[in-house]
């Protein structure tokens, strides 16, 4: 769980102010991680092994059968330590590389929850992914032709601050306050208005 209780209501209340004076849908989804990586740790267990073992050919004279017993278990070792501290996989990783994976990850669910089948095409999709400290705010169809991406991207920075900060409740309410006024006005309230997506906070495992 990475909002406790109080924290879910707030965001909850506050995405339910927005919806009573504009159409616009808002979904706030957040998650641990974006993917396991788990390539990541074989791919840097081979490569410290294949390490390891140039050295020990180079300055050694370790049997063929040796050599390949001290790989296997080096091998198993790195790998099952970076599997269990697994967040330094995600530190050592470039910056670029992590938010397309969170990107992806991020349009994936997009879809995966229906966010783009509303009948007014009018939601917004604010994302985070933690262990990346990545944010994204996905727009619609219609208040993409409306709202400049540059509008949101502003949102979005302040929003990752928050998040660095470890104060992600912080994040969700001011993201969702900053863009309130912009909704209300390009997507007032309708009368045959109709709340189609929920509004409680949607963790993702």
């Amino acid at each position: 769980m990475y909002l406790n209780d109080k924290e879910k209501q707030e965001i909850s209340k506050e995405i339910e102010n927005l919806e009573q004076q504009s159409s616009a849908e808002l979904v706030a989804v957040v998650t641990k991680r974006s993917a396991s990586y788990k390539y990541i740790s074989s791919l840097l267990s081979i490569s410290i092994l294949a390490f390891l073992s140039i050295l020990l050919i180079i300055f050694t004279q370790i049997s063929s059968l040796l050599l390949v017993e001290i790989q296997l278990f080096t091998f198993l070792i790195l790998y099952l330590l970076l599997e269990k501290f697994d967040n330094i996989i995600v530190l050592i990783l470039p910056k670029a590389y992590k938010y397309n994976i969170a990107k992806e990850y991020a349009n994936k669910q997009f879809s995966n929850l229906g966010l783009n089948r509303t009948k007014t095409n009018q939601t917004l999709m604010f994302f985070v992914s933690l262990d990346e400290k990545y944010v994204e705010i996905i727009a619609d169809d219609t208040i993409s032709s409306k709202i400049s991406n540059e509008y949101f991207q502003e949102i979005v920075d302040t929003f990752i601050a928050d998040v660095k900060n470890n104060q992600l409740s912080n994040g969700y309410l001011k993201a969702i306050q900053s863009c309130s006024q912009k909704l209300i006005q390009e997507f007032p309230i309708q009368d045959n208005d109709e709340n189609e997506l929920t509004n409680d906070v949607i963790e993702l495992g």
